[in-house]
């Protein structure tokens, strides 16, 4: 209770200053739907969609990889006709002070994977290897022009982010063995040389939605929010176009499959997936907009192929640069499925890049799970939606800081560690149980974790 109150004041004061704030990923109206965040501002390269920023310089040749391949001939040739290889590894660590030892033999047992980063507790974990390798296709040329993302991860965390017919392991659940390979992103992009350029985009992405995003380098802290983890979808498959209209508006539409599906679908039927994005001098404003049947399986009454109970969830985000250090944000989401749930919630960040070495971060977050039925929590099955669940209101408060150690070195600049501090709350006793759906953990639970990524 306490715990709650306090996130409660903390959330106010924050939002206060962020209240007309309601920003957006993506740093530039010429890439809308790119998964940069707003906290943690990151490569832009000269228009087009961003599907992995990394290096905040924008040139490949810069990195340690690119740089390599410079060394054996290959990455001159590369970077002639715009291809980049880059990517990056994580290793992180969690600590849980509410509850250190579960008494599960041979490893810590989950504590109740209600946050992303991870079930195993108390271990030094191989979050994310990853390897991506794109062209970004420029709609501002004024021709046809191509392009390409191919994004392969490895690791503890692709368990949570596989698709329906990629390794089908169900989302955000764990199975299937401790690190896993997974095929994050692979699309196609054309821009066809239509007004200011129109930008094509086709295949299997991260999806638009989500301050938040997989590729850990453009976040924030560690662990995720219970907005990225279970509010929106993570990746989508299907078509967007993009379209610049100036230098403030930029807006994106398409269909896709819905929500994590791929090779597979689980009704058969389409999306809607939406955004615009107002940039301003100060301030970055977006809203997405995802529309459709996501035929969720159960039994009663609607069956498990469903194509009629649509699920409708806008978000709005916006980023505020306060002033050349402080940047706050806000992400505000609603969820409505149909004779099915509700789910709702804002998460505010404050970020003060205090120097080129230290970035003190806070993020404060609401989020209401109507039934359990997002997280599971609380009794009820995450696949069901049967309505049988209790409505649960989950707290959350993290701070931070990015250290960069070497931020002059050629290719130490590429390490960042982020310690953290984490403090969650919920109305239910769904934290630190073996498995969150029982209510026989904890109100409350308390957490340090730190993760080191290394950027190639």
């Amino acid at each position: 209770m306490l715990i709650r109150k306090g996130l409660v004041g903390v959330a106010a004061a924050l939002l206060t200053v962020g209240s007309t704030v309601w920003a957006d990923q993506a740093a530039a109206p010429a890439a809308p739907g790119n998964t940069i965040s707003a906290v943690t501002p990151n490569l832009v390269p000269g228009g087009g969609v961003v599907s992995s920023p990394l290096y905040a310089d924008g040139t490949a040749s810069t990195t340690p990889l690119m740089m390599g391949l410079d060394k054996i001939g290959v990455g001159k040739y590369l970077e002639d006709v715009g291809i980049s290889i880059t990517g990056y590894v994580e290793l992180g660590y969690t600590y849980d002070l509410t509850q250190p030892k579960d008494g599960s033999p041979g490893k810590a047992a989950p504590s109740d994977a209600i946050y992303f980063n991870g079930p195993y507790k108390n271990a030094f974990d191989p979050d994310q290897v990853d390897l991506n390798i794109s062209r970004t296709a420029d709609p501002t040329k004024g021709k046809f022009d191509w392009g390409f993302t191919i994004e392969g991860l490895w690791g503890r965390d692709a368990a949570y982010v596989h698709s329906n017919g990629i390794y089908d392991n169900t989302v955000k659940d764990g199975s299937g063995g401790f690190s896993q390979p997974d095929l994050e992103q692979a699309f196609f992009e054309v821009a066809v040389p239509v007004g200011s350029g129109v930008l094509i985009k086709g295949g299997k992405f991260d999806t638009l939605l989500g301050e938040e995003c997989i590729d850990a380098p453009s976040n924030a802290f560690y662990s995720h929010s219970y907005l990225f983890s279970y509010a929106v979808p993570l990746t989508q498959t299907g078509l967007l176009a993009s379209y610049t209209f100036n230098s403030e508006w930029a807006a994106t539409a398409g269909f896709t499959r819905g929500w994590n599906e791929s090779t597979d679908d689980n009704n058969g039927a389409i999306d809607f997936l939406g955004q615009a994005v107002y940039t301003g001098t100060k301030l970055t404003l977006t809203g997405n907009l995802s529309v459709g049947p996501e035929g969720i399986v159960g039994t009663l009454p609607y069956g498990p192929r469903n194509n009629a109970l649509y699920w409708v969830v806008p978000e709005v985000i916006a980023a505020y640069k306060v002033s050349d250090e402080l940047t706050a944000t806000a992400d505000v989401v609603y969820g409505y499925a149909a004779q099915q749930s509700q789910w709702y919630g804002i998460a505010g960040y404050a970020s003060y890049a205090f120097n080129s070495m230290f970035t003190p971060q806070l993020r404060i977050e609401w989020y209401h799970d109507g039934h359990g039925a997002t997280t599971g929590a609380g009794g009820l099955d995450a696949n069901a939606f049967t309505g049988v669940g209790r409505d649960i209101n989950f707290y959350e408060g993290t701070a931070g800081v990015q250290i960069t150690p070497l931020p002059n070195d050629n290719i130490l600049k590429n390490l960042m560690v982020r310690p953290e501090l984490r403090g969650d709350d919920a109305t239910k006793r769904v934290l630190d149980t073996h498995g969150g759906a029982s209510n026989s953990g904890h109100y409350t639970e308390l957490t340090f974790a730190v993760d080191a990524i290394m950027k190639y």
